[in-house]
């Protein structure tokens, strides 16, 4: 009789403690979603930081959302007939991608540098490429119609680096308009990268709450903004697209791991991958700064000439 009473009480307390760690996890795990959606935003400059002879334009389109989209657009003295759009990362903006595109316009290039939603001077929220996706094809409508205006076909390129180039790749499911384009850092799926970051702060014996804990997040964003961020999938977008895409993936990235950009590298057997030695998070630029730039600015120059021709 003792025994069965310790049994059921047993029971019912081990019922109570997963139904309140449950919980628990639940509710961690939606105010992580909202802090996800919601990045703190960085300020953007009042001017866009021109640099010597060159022309800079703040721009904005709508999104098919309603959503307004912003960011710089800078011309070149001697344009080479070419544009790259750069994208940045998450709870950054556009400035950062200013130092960037200064290598670009010094050969020629016209950069379009946006804010993504949810950052800087954009609108909407910070949806890991869901929505993301599409506003890359209203930028590239954009640069068509700019182009148009001034009587010539673009050619366009894109980088992006961490989250912009994840957006990047998202978009080649329907986006077939680029020439060619490079992403750093990039992960493969949202609630894989989702996992992988929130296991890596976990102790050994918690690692097992990071799949329960971003399952909860995503519930959370579904039913409560509308977003289902499982569908945040730039494999998908790589997997069949005939745009010839360079990844760049530092070894020593301890925010995104490497096996990001190999899982999306076999996705599609057409993708370069270039793992950097030595280089962390979207650093590939600083610790290889030669090569960088000889790969990227080649792989451009390779892939654009004569494409998208009158």
């Amino acid at each position: 009789m003792l025994l069965r009473r310790f049994i059921r009480l047993a029971a019912i307390n081990a019922v109570v403690f997963c139904a309140a760690t449950g919980g628990i996890v639940f509710a961690l795990g939606a105010v992580a979603a909202e802090n996800a959606l919601r990045p703190p935003r960085r300020a953007v400059a009042r001017l866009c930081p021109c640099l010597a002879h060159m022309h800079c334009d703040s721009v904005a389109v709508t999104a098919r959302d309603g959503v307004s989209l912003r960011g710089w657009y800078y011309m070149p003295e001697t344009p080479n007939g070419r544009d790259v759009v750069l994208l940045h990362g998450i709870g950054s903006n556009r400035q950062d991608m200013v130092a960037l595109g200064d290598l670009f316009l010094r050969l020629g290039y016209s950069a379009l540098e946006p804010d993504l939603r949810g950052h800087g001077e954009s609108g909407g929220l910070a949806t890991y490429g869901v929505l993301e996706a599409d506003d890359v094809r209203v930028w590239l409508d954009w640069l068509d119609k700019t182009a148009e205006h001034a009587g010539h076909t673009p050619h366009i390129c894109g980088y992006g680096a961490s989250l912009g180039g994840a957006v990047l790749l998202a978009s080649l499911k329907q986006e077939t308009r680029f020439s060619a384009v490079v992403a750093e850092s990039a992960y493969s799926d949202f609630p894989s990268i989702a996992d992988e970051r929130v296991a890596r702060v976990l102790s050994t014996g918690w690692k097992w709450i990071a799949g329960p804990f971003v399952d909860s997040g995503i519930a959370w964003a579904r039913w409560h903004d509308g977003i289902d961020l499982r569908r945040a999938s730039p494999t998908t977008g790589l997997r069949n697209t005939t745009v010839p895409v360079l990844l760049i993936h530092g070894l020593a990235d301890d925010r995104t791991s490497p096996d990001n950009s190999r899982r999306l590298a076999a996705a599609n057997p057409a993708v370069q991958l270039w793992l950097v030695p030595g280089s962390g998070h979207t650093a590939a630029w600083r610790t290889a700064k030669t090569e960088f730039e000889t790969r990227v600015t080649g792989w451009f120059s390779t892939h654009s000439a004569g494409s998208r021709d009158e």
